[in-house]
């Protein structure tokens, strides 16, 4: 079954329904403007990237047998201003606390899926330029310099 975005004659809004049964809104509208409620299909690009890393972060530490406290990834994007409006650059920031984490297993972590398992990243980085940073207990890393 194929993927479909139905127009909700409400603007520019579609609501997207997968194959497995799943559906989200989207729009691109302005938020104070929306007829309803939904990301726009750029905000679920930066969605998509930031969730894909930060599984592959999750695992790739599991299999470590670290244990992670708290985590978040944000996405800060950057686009064109001219039309079409693409992503420039997109640069993501790791947030992880634990006790056990340690800076040489968290940048290699981020390393690995920047470089082998993200599916979202792969496709994006030919286009698009993926910068990260990382906060270890809310201490900066650097992903160049740490042990990976």
């Amino acid at each position: 079954m194929p993927t479909k975005a139905l127009w909700q004659k409400k603007g520019f809004e579609f609501r997207v329904e997968f194959p497995e049964g799943e559906s989200l809104t989207l729009t691109s509208v302005p938020k104070d403007q929306r007829p309803g409620s939904g990301p726009s299909p750029m905000d679920t690009v930066q969605a998509a990237l930031a969730a894909c890393t930060g599984m592959d972060v999750v695992l790739i530490l599991q299999k470590m047998r670290k244990t992670l406290e708290s985590f978040r990834v944000e996405v800060e994007p950057v686009r064109r201003q001219e039309h079409p409006r693409v992503f420039t650059r997109l640069d993501l920031t790791y947030y992880l606390e634990g006790a056990d984490l340690d800076e040489a297993s968290v940048a290699r972590a981020v390393h690995l899926s920047h470089e082998k398992y993200c599916s979202v990243s792969a496709m994006l980085s030919s286009t698009v330029e993926i910068g990260s940073r990382i906060f270890l207990n809310g201490k900066a890393v650097d992903p160049q310099t740490a042990e990976v």
